[in-house]
């Protein structure tokens, strides 16, 4: 009898030991998970307080409401953007920055780079040192310039909904209602994204193009994807010689197997 309970004494403590284990394991990772998410918050405030700047912060609190551009011509040279980027500090810090994606209102404020590969900055930030949060990124298949019938840009999808993770509010009407427009400032150029869509896709290249065969495959892209939009959109009509944006981050889904979440929007140029 004795032996029996000095063996379930060692089985009992042999227990408490493995969870006080597990315990210390989980505790440390959630320590190292949330230093990871400071830091790289961090990173991007110190970023965004060395280059951006506000005009006028009265004026740009709301974001306006999204203004179809004209048949003949996506460019508005009397509107300008609600924010500057001072694009050479900033890319004293990271090289390969070609752009900035903001949103009012929002945690998208952040710079865009540019690389000959879509993997590095999976797991770098912009500064190209290793960050679990990376960057977001063009895809490589455009230019620097960004040439391209559509613009792909790319970033994680992170639990403190930094990076790309607020992209999946506008699964909500109300949150589109609220945040219909964003803008990308480049080194070349000033644009508004009008959006129009946001949806679950496969992770498969042909919900990616850069380049449509022709303005049919283009218009029935933007057909579908205004048809298996989680939000209806203030305009739907599909503007012929716009560029559009695809801002892709990762998502679940129970319906599609490797699922991405896709918010696309018109890139339309702005003085």
């Amino acid at each position: 009898m004795k032996r029996r309970n000095r063996c379930s004494k060692k089985l009992l403590l042999t227990i408490d030991a493995v969870l006080l284990i597990v315990l210390i394991t989980s505790v440390v990772g959630l320590t190292v998970t949330l230093v990871n998410y400071r830091k790289n918050r961090l990173l991007y405030e110190q970023a965004s307080a060395l280059a951006v700047t506000t005009p006028n912060a009265d004026e740009t609190a709301v974001p306006p409401a999204a203004t179809p551009a004209p048949p003949d011509t996506a460019a508005l040279p009397d509107e300008t953007p609600p924010i500057t980027v001072d694009f050479e500090s900033v890319r004293e810090e990271g090289r390969h920055v070609r752009g900035w994606l903001y949103c009012p209102e929002t945690a998208i404020n952040y710079p865009v780079v540019y690389y000959s590969n879509n993997e590095f900055y999976l797991t770098h930030d912009y500064t190209g040192k290793h960050s679990s949060a990376g960057a977001l990124f063009f895809d490589t298949r455009q230019t620097k310039e960004l040439s391209g019938d559509n613009i792909i840009i790319y970033g994680h999808h992170m639990k403190d909904r930094s990076m790309f993770g607020s992209l999946l509010q506008y699964q909500k009407q109300d949150y589109y209602d609220a945040h219909p427009i964003l803008y990308l400032l480049t080194l070349e150029k000033n644009y508004r994204i009008d959006l129009f869509a946001a949806r679950f896709v496969d992770s498969e290249k042909e919900n990616y193009p850069v380049w449509f065969t022709n303005e049919q495959a283009r218009d029935q892209f933007v057909q579908t994807a205004v048809s298996e939009s989680d939000f209806t959109p203030e305009d739907a009509q599909i503007r012929p010689n716009v560029q559009i944006v695809s801002l892709v981050t990762c998502a679940y889904s129970q319906y599609i197997p490797d699922a991405k979440f896709q918010v696309l929007g018109w890139l339309v140029e702005i003085g």
